[in-house]
């Protein structure tokens, strides 16, 4: 007990020694305590990251192969391209599901109906100062092959989640009404989302019925009546060149969503049904991270001869980059404070102890156990280091917050919008951080890291403290006493 005495008499004697070491420890521990918590809240962060963005796996037609094959004739216009291996049909797409990785899915197709009783949209050229008539299939684009047996006036977009992919990635968005209901979709329900200006243009609202021709292969053509259940508004930009290259039924502004299982309803078996061709298939998975264990999965499902998978996880790749560099800074900025704070605390501690000689030889002298002295200097340590550390568990994750915002929001900036191919299995996209909901650095105590900091630096402060103390202590106190000064 005698030692602790000691030991806190010699704290308040020696003031200014007392305040240099609290200072030293104070700052030590901020930097340090900063970059532990900013290792700790980019792992949270990166978590938070990866299950707001999700990552898409597309399928679709390998379209440089089919432009190759076209000029070297091994394929013409007039091919059925459901025929072709490797094609995304509805019958492929299902072999990729049967994973616990995926979130949810959306099978995407196009195919066009007949109106009596509604006024499609026309597009009106910029360079013309006039319309033409709105008669069935006036557009000036040709039919396209596949999907489509002959042109209508309107066409239908299916899907089967709740939120169509086109309104996840910004292409539309719904401004009145509702998406339809998973039961809805699963019943084949014929229900319908229609665009603002078609809807404007024929005076409809929600609750309305829509007198629908379907024109697909394998249907009986006869009238559907479809229930109207939510307005929205296209995103697309057509121009003349687009617009040119369409009939008018294919134009966004005449575009209805419907579920996909509508086809089921009206009549379509299994096996008409695993042949319909879709434009594409979008699979949501649960974790971004997942994409290559995902892609590997379903390696040689399908001979991909026509067909193309790859993913879309670019937004991730884009904003994990600067968490994980944040990451690796603290871990380098945490060593270096390290090192550096418990070379300097060492050299304080030795010349202290070294200027305590005639201390430690009359202790000795007296019958003081060694064990007795090297403690007492470690409790006059131990009780600086606490003061500081406990201080700076405030400062420290303020400081760790502000360097995390201020690093994030440097790399972060709009211009790094651009994305590359990254191999096989990836799309090359322009994606945008401005697209997304920031992903903030929640820098906060973690016991784990206060646990971690707290050892790590009473464990410095004992070492620093006990080598020097114990080099002096070997001597006896006569030989301490001789050679002191």
């Amino acid at each position: 007990m005698y030692l602790f005495n000691r030991a806190f008499a010699y704290i308040r004697k020696q003031k200014a020694k007392t305040i240099l070491l609290l200072v030293l420890f104070f700052i030590i521990a901020n930097i340090v305590l900063a970059g532990l918590s900013i290792q700790s809240a980019t792992e949270t962060a990166k978590v938070l990251a990866r299950q707001e963005i999700g990552a898409d796996v597309i399928y679709t037609f390998n379209t440089s192969k089919l432009t190759t094959d076209f000029k070297s004739g091994v394929i013409d216009a007039t091919v059925d391209r459901s025929t072709l291996e490797g094609a995304p049909l509805y019958g492929n797409f299902i072999k990729l599901l049967d994973s616990d990785m995926i979130q949810s899915y959306d099978a995407v197709s196009n195919y066009e109906v007949t109106t009596e009783v509604l006024t499609p949209y026309v597009y009106v050229s910029s360079t013309s100062t006039s319309t033409t008539g709105t008669g069935s299939g006036q557009g000036a684009g040709k039919l396209i092959t596949g999907t489509y047996e002959s042109s209508g006036d309107l066409s239908l977009r299916t899907f089967t989640r709740t939120e169509p992919s086109d309104f996840v990635d910004g292409t539309s968005s719904l401004l009145q009404g509702r998406y339809a209901t998973q039961s809805e979709i699963d019943e084949g329900a014929y229900v319908v989302l229609i665009e603002k200006t078609l809807a404007d243009l024929n005076q409809i609202k929600l609750g309305d019925s829509l007198s629908l021709t379907p024109t697909v292969e394998a249907y009986n053509t006869s009238t559907l009546t479809y229930e109207v259940i939510g307005i929205y508004q296209t995103n697309e930009i057509i121009d003349d060149r687009s617009a040119s290259m369409v009939g008018s039924s294919l134009l966004a502004q005449n575009r209805l969503y419907t579920p996909f299982t509508t086809l089921s309803a009206m009549g379509y078996t299994d096996n008409e049904l695993s042949q319909v061709l879709l434009d594409k298939a979008v699979i949501t998975l649960d974790d971004p991270l997942n994409v290559d264990a995902y892609l590997a999965s379903i390696e040689g499902e399908i001979n991909l001869v026509y067909g193309s998978i790859s993913a879309n996880d670019a937004v991730y790749e884009q904003l994990a980059g600067p968490i994980d560099t944040l990451g690796q800074m603290s871990t380098v900025l945490v060593w270096i404070v390290v090192i550096a704070g418990a070379a300097i605390l060492s050299l304080i501690t030795a010349l202290t102890i070294n200027q305590r000689r005639n201390e430690i030889g009359i202790l000795l002298a007296i019958g003081e156990s060694k064990t007795k002295i090297v403690s007492q200097f470690i409790v006059e340590v131990l009780t600086i280091a606490i003061i500081a550390f406990t201080l700076s568990t405030f400062s420290g994750l303020k400081i760790g917050q502000m360097i995390s915002e201020t690093t994030l929001s440097t790399f972060l900036t709009p211009e790094q919008t651009e994305v590359v191919p990254t191999g096989v299995g990836r799309r090359a996209s322009t994606v945008s951080i401005e697209d997304i909901e920031p992903v903030e650095l929640n820098v906060k105590f973690d016991p784990i890291v206060l646990i971690q900091f707290f050892g790590a630096g009473l464990l410095i402060s004992i070492i620093s403290v006990a080598i020097p103390a114990l080099y002096v202590t070997r001597f006896n106190p006569k030989q301490i006493l001789t050679n002191n000064g």
